[in-house]
């Protein structure tokens, strides 16, 4: 946005953080490595079903809510509440943690204290952060981190997916047997942030997002087969039209003092969440993109960065063996934890000033018509980084049997250096658009009105005729597009500005003089790839127009000015 540049990171940011950081490779664990005993001496009431397994399965969510009752029975700092119903009927918890006890948003926003909203399982294969969540509960509500309550709220969904959760399945690996990586609806839930049509995440909004309003969105995830040598990876939302200030807070302050504290207290190694070409070696590229995180908002973490607030994704690499990989999750959490304990009231006024920023930028810059915001972007540099990678990546049958492993020795010595590697993970526009004061939206769109209040944009009805100046969108053609699995399509065509043109009684009315102002602009632009237009929620309404045989007027004014009103 052109009047919110995001001043680019400290170079501390992106400079290789190895092993010989920390005073010698040997102190580092790679590989499948763990310490010993690093999830303490529990008794067997309270360890979770992989610690119960020696790690070889994941939790049923009927064994997640048995875990959840074992808290609430043995700990006075727990709360629990329904997030939905699936469509299978079962219940999806979230545990809230205060001290003392907190049982609502009000009670929560009437302490000050920030809240953290921490999520699992959004893909049930990648069950390693589910697992993670439910030791840290336990360590939090009944061991030694108690103390993670002092300044803090904290909200946690160990298993988002209830339903794919348990729709088993086989694998190679541990755990053998998991769940499937979309709901009981087939919707992949980490694709719906912006058309809103999973029971699942309709649910986050409603109860979670909207009504607790989290300074911070964790989302623990998984990657497949890789050749980077981090133990896990992590990003922030990078939807170029959102504001910088909290993105830059996650990216220049937040992720290096997470990362030196779990080397320093964990010893492993943590970056951002990358890929580099499968055929290039020595890798030449570091890129978001390679590791399929866009600068699209359709991901929740993505898209919670637009309501001016903070959200990071993690993800570790599908190769390590299954405690390697909640021993990763556990660390990075926890060490999360104890930063947002120590700065959360610091991040609540970085999300604060950005709130009152949009608001100011809307009411001076909008009514004239120079306001920018950006509808499409792309990745660049930060600079050149050294990078810690393996050369290859090679998997073999386990002799005798019909399953697959990785190959022994690969992936398990220290990683090479890589040095002088593209850093591409910088969000940049590439493409603007005018931001009005607000959008006009005739009153037969109720289902665009119904998506943008459960987004928590606010929206009014007039209750008489306006006159407004603005300008409106004549699209010239509507073309279907392949984007990331989905049929979409993309609108083609030019802006034209009114002097003057008056709209009913009835009319749904968006004054972007609100917070969300940002996220009103990406699902309601015209030129969005991923906003409501592209995911098709205005087909019917242009077919009925006569799109695709001649000019037609998007049906989303906007206005930079109330020029009159009728009685």
């Amino acid at each position: 946005m052109r009047h919110f540049r995001w001043i680019g990171p400290a170079l501390a940011l992106i400079c290789l953080v190895s092993g010989l950081a920390t005073g010698g490779q040997e102190e580092i664990y790679w590989g499948d490595e763990v310490p010993e005993k690093w999830n303490g001496d529990w008794p067997e009431k309270f360890q979770t079903v992989p610690e119960r397994t020696d790690f070889k399965k994941t939790t049923s969510s009927y064994e997640i809510l048995e875990f959840i009752d074992t808290l609430k029975w043995n700990s006075e700092n727990v709360h629990v509440f329904t997030m939905f119903i699936s469509e299978l009927r079962r219940q999806c918890p979230v545990v809230v943690m205060s001290n003392p006890r907190i049982t609502s948003p009000q009670e929560a926003k009437k302490s000050g204290k920030p809240v953290i909203y921490l999520q699992g399982n959004i893909h049930p294969p990648e069950a390693e952060g589910k697992e993670a969540l439910l030791m840290v509960m336990r360590d939090i509500l009944l061991g030694d981190k108690k103390h993670l309550l002092d300044d803090q709220i904290i909200l946690c969904c160990p298993n988002f997916n209830v339903d794919g959760n348990d729709s088993w399945g086989l694998r190679d690996g541990t755990p053998h047997i998991i769940g499937t990586r979309q709901n009981a609806r087939g919707y992949d839930l980490n694709r719906d942030a912006i058309k809103l049509e999973t029971t699942n995440v309709q649910g986050l909004y409603r109860t979670v997002l909207n009504r607790w309003n989290p300074v911070l969105v964790f989302d623990a995830h998984a990657m497949g087969r890789v050749q980077h040598g981090y133990a896990i990876v992590y990003a922030t939302s990078t939807v170029p039209a959102a504001h910088p200030g909290p993105r830059g807070y996650v990216w220049d302050t937040l992720f290096p003092a997470m990362r030196k504290a779990i080397r320093e207290n964990f010893r492993i190694e943590t970056f951002s969440h990358c890929l580099f070409p499968r055929n290039q070696w020595p890798p030449k590229v570091w890129s978001h993109d390679l590791a399929y995180w866009t600068t699209e908002g359709k991901f929740v973490t993505a898209a919670y960065g637009l309501r001016n607030r903070m959200s990071i994704l993690v993800e570790t690499p599908g190769d390590p063996v299954f405690e390697r990989k909640i021993y990763a999750h556990y660390a990075l959490v926890s060490e999360l934890l104890e930063y947002t304990n120590r700065h959360g009231r610091e991040m609540q006024e970085v999300c604060r000033a950005a709130d009152q920023e949009v608001v100011d930028k809307i009411k001076s810059h909008a009514p004239s018509g120079e306001l920018k915001n950006y509808v499409a972007g792309k990745y660049e540099s930060w600079g050149k980084i050294d990078l810690l990678a393996y050369p290859e990546n090679k998997y073999e049958y386990i002799p005798g049997t019909s399953v697959q492993r990785k190959k022994p020795g690969t992936l398990e010595a220290t990683p090479q250096v890589i040095k002088d590697v593209e850093h591409l993970t910088k969000p940049v526009g590439t493409r603007e658009a005018t931001v009005p004061r607000g959008y006009l939206i005739p009153a037969g769109l109720d289902h665009i009105v119904d998506k943008l209040r459960l987004q928590n944009i606010e929206v009014k009805v007039l209750e008489r005729p306006i006159t407004v100046r603005g300008e409106e969108y004549a699209i010239d053609k509507i073309i279907p597009v392949q984007r990331g699995g989905y049929a979409m399509i993309d609108l083609k065509g030019e802006f034209v500005r009114f002097e003057s043109k008056t709209f009913p009684a009835g009319t749904y009315m968006i004054d972007l003089a609100q917070p969300h102002a940002n996220l009103a602009f990406y699902c309601l632009e015209p030129e969005v790839g991923d906003g409501l237009a592209g995911w098709g929620f205005f087909n019917d309404a242009l077919k009925s127009l006569g799109a695709g045989k001649e000019r037609v007027t998007f049906p989303v004014h906007k206005y930079f000015e109330v020029i009159g009103e009728s009685e």
